[in-house]
């Protein structure tokens, strides 16, 4: 009966499964995240350019009204900032998203290693498999052999496994 494979780092192998997919989970969060940022620095810039497109037209009127105008250069500077926080935060992210994906890295190599080496035992499992098959096939075809030659009242002796036929006229 042939043996079954048996691949003792099984549960280790899981382990580091389950570890490199929580890696790649990660990075795809904080590329998500980084998304949701650069979207709404490209919104915060919009609001600006449409804030200084009314600032300018309302600088064209010929009756100023100074408070609008000194609000509006207000909300203005204050997009600005929100645009500079918030270049700070993408960049802040964008550094965590460099270390998530050497973290993403190490682990698929991990990963990697264990299954490599169950490749190498199993490939080494089918070949004991081949071996030992073939052995018993071996066996098998002498034991018929045997039989067959104890049928025909011939005895033909076996030196070292190899069969030993009598020469004709010898």
């Amino acid at each position: 009966m042939a043996k079954a494979f048996r691949f003792r780092l099984d549960t280790l192998l899981r382990v580091r499964e389950i570890r490199e997919r929580e890696a790649k989970r990660k990075v795809g969060a904080k590329r998500a995240e980084i998304a949701r940022v650069e979207t709404a620095i490209r919104q915060t810039g919009e609001e600006i350019a449409r804030s200084a497109g009314g600032l300018s037209a309302a600088q064209q009127r010929p009756a100023l009204d100074v408070a609008a105008l000194s609000r509006e250069r207000a909300w203005i500077a204050y997009l600005r900032r929100i645009v500079q926080q918030q270049t700070a935060l993408r960049a802040a992210l964008e550094q965590e998203h460099r270390q998530l994906l050497e973290e993403m890295r190490q682990a698929h190599v991990q990963f990697r290693i264990i299954q490599k080496l169950r490749e190498r035992r199993w490939a080494a499992h089918q070949r004991e498999q081949a071996l030992r098959e073939i052995g018993e096939s071996d066996e098998l075809a002498r034991n018929l052999l045997v039989r067959r030659s104890a049928n025909d009242g011939e005895h033909r002796p076996f030196s070292r496994g190899v069969l030993i036929v009598p020469r004709a006229g010898a």
